[in-house]
């Protein structure tokens, strides 16, 4: 495929690269709606299975900065992004099956550890793929239809993984996410073909660079060129992308567990209730990113996280089995607001130049954030012996990013600041009013 940028959107090449989100996509989803069930099965306290589920995050400081800046500098005749996907992603599916069919907790949690990391190997540079290629004023746009991809993958992996969960068990399955990855990846590398510049030509021998540990310290916080203001957005837009992350990830972490203990639904049901987050989101990706484009990232932003908090607030007193699959996919389709704008926002900041290093903070304040959160939320479980309490827990990092959204004025498509309306504020919700509640 074309590799120049072009003022008009390439659908057909997004649309290609999203193929390594739906690989990355619907692996995460089977993780998070079943293994935090084994581990309960397993006799894991909540704590512990807060930091199983984390470790993934804490991959994220190192092994996906160092892996993004490495995909800037690598020259092979395949590219420098999709190289990392074809080392990584065929044996993580083989973790992935290890994961399920592992008869004790140390070989499962080993299975789990050395899945996070081969995932954490390729996911920043899948990410850095459409920017490369993706002219700015479109990558809001671009990154709806990359999410929209990422959706699909969540849909297949969660309903049909129930299914087959219900009917065959785990170890079916996981086997069958494993193939969706390894067909998605394989997707990917025949579709996408990267620009010329980053490719070796005829005869030419590939570049693998050296990383030396203070080029890796500074990929995980590299330095930035920012004037006063850019530099005020910048740090406020990671407090806003830890934030809200934190309050997302307790629901992606926890929501199985407790539409079982807390509803009483069987495991196959309550991932399968997750399809109806996977849907919501699948529908509007590609919308979200188009109201971005004509709303600005930060209000659209907003928006969501407005309507989140409204939604999730009363949910520690009204939710009911019933209610989940109708709540869950109006959530997926308000999420999408959030989740399909935020990168946009970080990478426009550093300019064509240092995509990957806006990537590498993005990622360092999202895995941060999902690092913490599981732990966190883990004790408050503990003491409160419910998981309903995740809803307020969601709703107050949902809150705290909101009250940061204001003073940032830049990160709007080519440099332009973003207009300063009001924000939109959460509304006042009365715990008797109905609402939505999924996970990321």
């Amino acid at each position: 495929m074309a590799g120049g940028k072009s003022a008009r959107l390439d659908y057909a090449q997004t649309f290609s690269i999203g193929f390594g989100m739906l690989a990355v996509a619907s692996a995460w989803a089977m993780v998070n709606a079943f293994v935090p069930l084994k581990l309960k099965e397993l006799a894991l306290p909540t704590v512990a299975v807060g930091i199983v589920m984390g470790i993934d995050n804490l991959c994220g400081f190192t092994i996906q900065p160092l892996c993004g800046l490495l995909s800037d500098r690598v020259r092979t005749r395949w590219g420098r992004r999709i190289p990392f996907a074809l080392f990584a992603i065929p044996p993580a599916a083989l973790c992935l099956m290890l994961i399920s069919m592992a008869p004790d907790a140390p070989l499962t949690i080993a299975a789990v550890i050395a899945y996070a990391v081969l995932m954490a190997t390729c996911r920043a540079p899948i990410v850095a793929l459409m920017p490369d290629v993706t002219a700015s004023p479109l990558r809001t746009r671009a990154n709806g239809v990359i999410n929209f991809m990422g959706s699909i993958g969540n849909v297949l992996a969660l309903g049909g993984g129930s299914l087959l969960y219900r009917r065959f068990g785990m170890s079916v399955a996981f086997a069958a996410g494993s193939l969706i990855m390894v067909a998605a990846l394989a997707a990917l590398a025949s579709l996408v073909r990267e620009p010329a510049a980053h490719r070796t030509r005829p005869g030419e021998r590939a570049r693998l660079p050296f990383v030396s540990w203070r080029e890796l310290r500074a990929s995980v916080m590299p330095r930035l060129d920012l004037d006063a203001e850019a530099r005020r957005s910048f740090m406020l837009i990671v407090a806003v992308l830890f934030l809200y992350t934190m309050g997302g990830n307790a629901i992606e972490t926890y929501f199985t567990l407790y539409a079982v203990h807390d509803l009483g639904l069987d495991p196959a049901t309550a991932g399968g209730d997750l399809v109806w987050f996977a849907a919501g989101g699948l529908l509007f990706a590609i919308p979200a990113g188009i109201v971005g484009g004509r709303m600005g990232r930060r209000n659209t932003l907003g928006l969501g996280l407005s309507v989140a908090i409204c939604m999730l607030t009363p949910m520690p007193w009204i939710g009911e089995a019933s209610l989940i699959p109708c709540l869950a996919f109006v959530f997926g389709a308000v999420y999408m607001l959030v989740f399909v704008n935020a990168l946009p926002w970080i990478a426009e900041l550093g300019g064509d130049e240092h995509v990957g290093a806006m990537t590498a903070y993005y990622y360092l304040a999202t895995c941060a954030g999902a690092a913490i959160s599981p732990t966190l939320f883990g004790l408050i479980q503990q003491s409160t012996g419910e998981y309903r309490w995740m809803f307020l827990y969601a709703a107050a990092g949902f809150a705290m990013a909101l009250a940061c959204m204001p003073f940032i004025t830049r990160g709007e498509a080519d440099g332009a600041r973003a207009p300063l309306p009001s924000l939109p504020r959460p509304l006042a919700v009365k715990p008797a009013a109905k609402a939505a509640v999924a996970g990321l």
